[in-house]
């Protein structure tokens, strides 16, 4: 690690800022804080300690860091902004043919417009749907848009990546095909995608059966598969197969989608949106005689650049119809519904809530929580811009560059089909007398990526060369390709090339309208006028830490070396990218205080799912195969149980949940007798710490001592990081993999529910096993992959998130050394100094809890007397705090975390992101609320009254259950009653005077 460029970096002029710094109130802050010392100090003093060490008095010394991380010192704006920009010029983006895995289409205008809208990319999943109307719309579109390309009623707004959207798929096929645990996979698909298969499925009852594909086709061996249906017989749940293959060779998916039902089991088709534009492929819908049943794809190329690989955009499909209406109730993710508010209103709300993690838990879908949200969001708007013409002329664009070069290039000597008889559509693979890597290299030196080498893709010795075509494969590009052919292979004879087959190919349009663009853009800012964000005021969001995301961090992951690298271009050419993983490796290393570091996770929930899974590789290598039990506090997140689960352990006899004592830390007590019974069986133990009430659990080493005495290994649910970075040594703790979420404590935008991103660390036992590829720097300062001795194999078709890693470590260095202890101390101070003024006018939750010190975030409630009170004025008891919750809506904020992991509790979490008078102004609302309650305890049966739509019926939107429509114009959209900007400006009492008067009215 280093603050100035390596030396071999290219010195290139770096781009200018696309923001004024001055004109953003929190950015250039030292540490992004915005308090001044003068208003830390009195914090400091209101809740009695004198220094920020103090905040730490009640965690044991022996795991404290003794001194601050050996980190390099914070950068100033400037230095920050030069090194980026050194870092992304490091990567050598040509003129390129590559796609394969993750296509590269042009980005569309609208991409970095809705990006610039702030509202949109940092709020946070819309729970709330009365202030999130803004993200709900935006999805929809995207449903509708994604509905209309593929035929299908009901796609979820979105999961990580096309890999784990195919692993999403086959779990479902299993719940709807009961008693049937057998998928067949099709080995023609991505190979990064079926090593992600095959990691996931690793000891859980999922079992794949790998079909082969024909030498000589290039497509799957249909002779093979129809042998395979019928050894497996009843056991079948479903067959996975791609329309487009890894050859770009068109699969003949009717008989494969047929020969799926005719055994009872389903089909999952793996599509690429882009090309079932009109012009393009039949829609998967139209597949066989009644349609595929399910459908995972990749979406990125809708919306952003290569960016090294992510973030990506996992398209999840089922159909929804009379016959399978309750299909869509077995899916994983997300889906937003068409919904009415009290009053009538037309407006959208989630839907389909209970079989996701944060409610089910063990007996959730999946263990997913934060998506792709926001590549949904500039997906749906890109394909909106483009509309039914835009799409139809940039697939016309891909294919006839397609054509036309294939012909050139087939009319050389040495040149030839790798598959003569199959159709292609936009991508084509050679077979080449000159080796691939040899063309590779040399069309490097004339500034061009001419293809991906996938000679290993097909047993023998055969020289394959894939080439990719997209609307950016303009004649300029094109002629370059043919020029270098030219001058590397003699003249030959001219050679036929095979069409798509009708039935192949979509008839007719698609559906999609032709809107023109100034009217989307001003309807996305309308979208975004509709949400709150974090820029503008505390976001109180307990256990999620919405913090300022600096517009620096969005600069410099949008930078071209960054943005246009494709994750299959040579090393040579990437070298900017590896650099940023291994920095991020590297910092999180000094960070942890663990050895180990994996950059490829993609949210919280995977890396859970990865440091479990380490777990089970760790006792495997060692032939300790009983180990099936894992123990969970019950007041842990959702995702925990989910993530169990999802690694293969029972929902009934592997999942043990650990009781608590009455200050909300583990009981002692209670673990010692669950590890009598289950010692010898424990694979190993989930913790967060804090905990969820923001309590620090001070025995946590005594706990790790004793699991890794029963031979098990401990997790550490790194979600509440914020509170202990660069205070608390994990690798002290005796923690043996932990999560961070980088979409908390590290700044990556919420994005309306995602992207989120992650890094593992893990303890020296671990190293070995780690997913992904390890970045080292070799002695002429090159960066290359490594793949560990022992690796589980890969939860990512690429790198990961790339783009966010680029945000996460633009903040690390901004922070430097002592800014991550600062930040982290003052997210705590901020908590502690809310919780002192307002734990006067309400109870604390844990009841035991009152004088334990609180961390990042602290729970309270109301007293008996006056949920009794609310309750006779027409409020059911479990509906008191969610409305409380909405009252925050009309002061301007949003609404606290409800109901979690209290049933009667607002957890909340202001982080290190606000000024005294801000923290000020948001305690005063609290206690204006707690007034309102009780005077006015009728005032809750109408919240709340300012949003842009009354309170959601969530039951009828359910009930009634529409996911798609097709429309011709733009949805409708409500108004701001009074907006998040004039709430705000109003005084606290103002508030509150017209919450009284308007509730006095209904």
């Amino acid at each position: 690690m280093s603050n100035a460029p390596n030396e071999d970096s290219r010195t290139e002029s770096v781009p200018p800022l696309d923001f004024d710094p001055k004109s953003k109130p929190r950015e250039l802050n030292r540490h992004y804080v915005a308090a001044s010392e003068h208003d830390l100090n009195a914090m400091l003093k209101e809740v009695g300690v004198e220094n920020y060490s103090e905040l730490f008095a009640h965690v044991p010394k022996d795991i404290l860091f003794e001194s601050p991380p050996d980190l390099p010192e914070e950068l100033s704006y400037e230095a920050l902004q030069l090194r980026l920009g050194s870092i992304a010029a490091r990567n050598r983006t040509f003129t390129s043919f590559l796609g394969d895995g993750m296509p590269d289409w042009k980005v569309h205008p609208v991409t970095p417009f809705v990006c610039s809208i702030r509202p949109l990319t940092t709020s946070y999943t819309p729970y709330q749907p009365e202030r999130s109307q803004g993200t709900l719309v935006t999805h929809w579109i995207y449903q509708c848009m994604m509905s209309a390309l593929t035929g299908f009623e009901a796609i979820n707004s979105s999961l990580y990546d096309r890999s784990t959207a195919l692993f999403e798929a086959i779990c479902c096929s299993l719940r709807l095909s009961r008693n049937r645990n057998v998928v067949i996979v099709s080995e023609s698909l991505f190979p990064s995608d079926l090593e992600v298969l095959r990691t996931h499925v690793e000891e859980t009852e999922v079992q794949i059966v790998w079909a082969p594909f024909d030498e000589k086709t290039g497509r799957v061996d249909q002779v093979a598969l129809r042998n395979l249906v019928s050894e497996i017989g009843d056991d079948l749940a479903a067959i996975a197969f791609p329309q487009v293959n890894c050859f770009g060779l068109l699969e003949e998916v009717d008989p494969l989608t047929d020969m799926a039902h005719s055994h009872g089991a389903k089909a999952i088709a793996v599509i690429d949106p882009m090309l079932l534009s009109g012009g393009g492929l039949k829609p998967p819908s139209q597949f066989g005689e009644e349609g595929a049943d399910l459908i995972a794809g990749e979406g990125q190329h809708l919306a952003i650049g290569p960016n090294f690989g992510g973030p990506g955009l996992g398209i999840f499909g089922v159909r929804l119809n009379e016959k399978t209406r309750n299909d869509v109730r077995s899916t994983p993710g997300r889906y937003v519904g068409k919904a009415i508010d009290e009053a009538g209103r037309h407006c959208h709300v989630m839907v389909l809530s209970t079989r996701e993690q944060h409610i089910r838990k063990e007996k959730a879908t999946s263990n997913v929580c934060s998506n792709q949200a926001f590549l949904a969001t500039i997906a749906g708007a890109s394909v909106l811009a483009r509309g039914e013409t835009g799409l139809r002329e940039a697939l016309a664009t891909a294919r006839e560059a397609t054509l036309s070069t294939s012909r050139r290039l087939l009319a050389l000597d040495g040149v030839k089909l790798a598959f003569p008889d199959t159709p292609f559509f936009n991508e084509i693979v050679l077979e080449t007398k000159l080796a691939p890597e040899t063309l590779i290299q040399e069309a490097r030196k004339r500034s061009l990526h001419i293809g991906i080498d996938v000679s290993g893709r097909v047993p023998g010795n055969r020289q394959l060369l894939k080439i990719s075509f997209s609307d950016k494969s303009d004649e300029s590009a094109c002629s370059q390709l043919i020029s270098f052919f030219e001058d590397h292979f003699e003249k030959g004879s001219e050679t036929e090339v095979p069409e798509p087959q009708k039935e192949s190919l979509r008839q007719g349009s698609v559906g999609l309208p032709d809107l023109n663009e100034t009217e989307i853009r001003s309807y996305y800012e309308h979208l975004g006028s509709l949400n709150v964000s974090p820029d503008s005021s505390c976001y109180p969001l307990g256990s999620c830490t919405m913090k300022y995301n600096p517009f620096i961090n969005d600069w410099a992951a949008s930078l071209e070396g960054f943005t246009n690298c494709h994750p299959q271009a040579p090393l040579e050419d990437a070298q900017g990218c590896l650099e940023i993983l291994f920095e991020t490796q590297e910092w999180f290393k000094k960070i942890t205080g663990l050895p180990g570091v994996t950059t490829q996770p993609v949210a919280g929930a995977q890396g859970e799912l990865v440091g479990i899974k380490l777990f089970q590789a760790y006792h495997r290598d060692r032939n300790d195969d009983q180990r099936d039990v894992i123990f969970i506090p019950r007041s842990a997140h959702g995702t925990n149980f989910a993530t169990a689960a999802t690694a293969g352990f029972s929902k009934t006899t592997g999942i043990v949940q650990l009781e608590a004592l009455p200050d909300g830390r583990i009981d002692p007590a209670d673990l010692d007798v669950k590890l009598a019974e289950h010692g010898s069986r424990l694979c190993g133990i989930m913790i967060t710490n804090p905990n969820t009430s923001g309590v620090f659990e001070t025995e946590f080493k005594t706990i790790a001592d004793k699991i890794h005495a029963a031979g098990g290994l401990v997790y550490l649910d790194g979600a509440n990081m914020n509170a202990i970075a660069g205070w608390v040594d994990l690798g002290a703790m005796g923690v043996d993999a932990v999560h961070n979420n980088l979409h908390k404590t590290w700044t990556i935008p919420h994005g309306g529910g995602g992207p989120g991103d992650a890094i593992v660390a893990v303890s020296e036992r671990l190293l070995d096993f780690l997913p992904g590829q390890q970045i080292i720097r070799d002695e002429e300062g090159q960066f290359r992959p490594t793949t560990p001795l022992k690796s589980i194999g890969s939860f990512h078709r690429h790198w990961g998130n790339f783009a966010h890693k680029v945000r996460a470590l633009t903040y690390l260095l901004r922070l430097g050394r002592d800014g991550i202890r600062r930040m982290s101390a003052i997210a705590v101070l901020s908590s502690r100094y809310l919780h002192e003024r307002l734990r006067i006018h309400y109870p604390t939750l844990p009841a035991g809890a009152k004088t334990t010190p609180r961390m990042h975030e602290f729970i309270l409630t109301l007293e008996d007397s006056t949920f009794a009170a609310v309750e006779k004025a027409g409020v059911p008891k479990n509906q008191v705090i969610p409305k409380i919750g909405k009252l925050f809506l009309d002061f301007g904020f949003h609404a606290p975390t409800v109901a979690f992991p209290e049933v009667f509790g607002l957890m909340i979490e202001p982080t290190e992101s606000y000024t005294k008078n801000e923290l000020d102004r948001f305690a005063d609302a609290v206690i204006a609320i707690r007034s309102l309650v009780d005077e006015r305890p009728e005032i809750l049966t109408g919240v709340p009254y300012f949003t842009p739509v009354d309170k959601v019926d969530e039951v009828a939107a359910n009930r009634n259950l529409t996911l798609w429509e097709t429309f011709d114009l733009l949805p409708e959209l409500p108004e701001n009653r009074i907006s998040p900007e004039l709430l705000h400006s109003l005084p606290i009492q103002e508030i509150r005077k017209r919450i009284l008067e308007i509730g006095s009215r209904n």
